[in-house]
């Protein structure tokens, strides 16, 4: 089941996990000022520093963390496997910190 609203939203963001993450990627360069900075933290799968990249941003991971799943990762865990972005065996996944600023 998908959060349709509040604090669960964040966490759980649609069937594939980017219904929030690609607004904020497609709306960051506009919104940010000359000298704003984006900091994003998520699942390491998500691959947004490329996103925002595209979308004309400096980006890239400045952090990493290897954590166990949470509850949607374990939620996904098949999904995420039939997709090979994750081995049948795992059972940790890697957090990042994206940092994105305008050029």
């Amino acid at each position: 089941m998908t959060a349709s609203h509040g604090a669960a939203r964040a966490w759980d963001a649609g069937t594939h996990g980017r219904s929030l993450l690609d607004r904020i990627c497609a709306d960051a360069p506009r919104l940010l000022s000359p000298a704003g900075l984006l900091l994003v933290v998520h699942s390491g799968l998500c691959g947004t520093d490329e996103t925002l990249r595209a979308a004309g941003l400096h980006a890239g991971v400045s952090e990493r963390a290897r954590v166990p799943f949470g509850p949607v990762s374990r939620r996904r865990r098949d999904w995420l496997c039939a997709r090979g972005l994750l081995e049948p065996a795992a059972v940790h996944e890697e957090l990042v910190v994206v940092r994105a600023r305008r050029p």
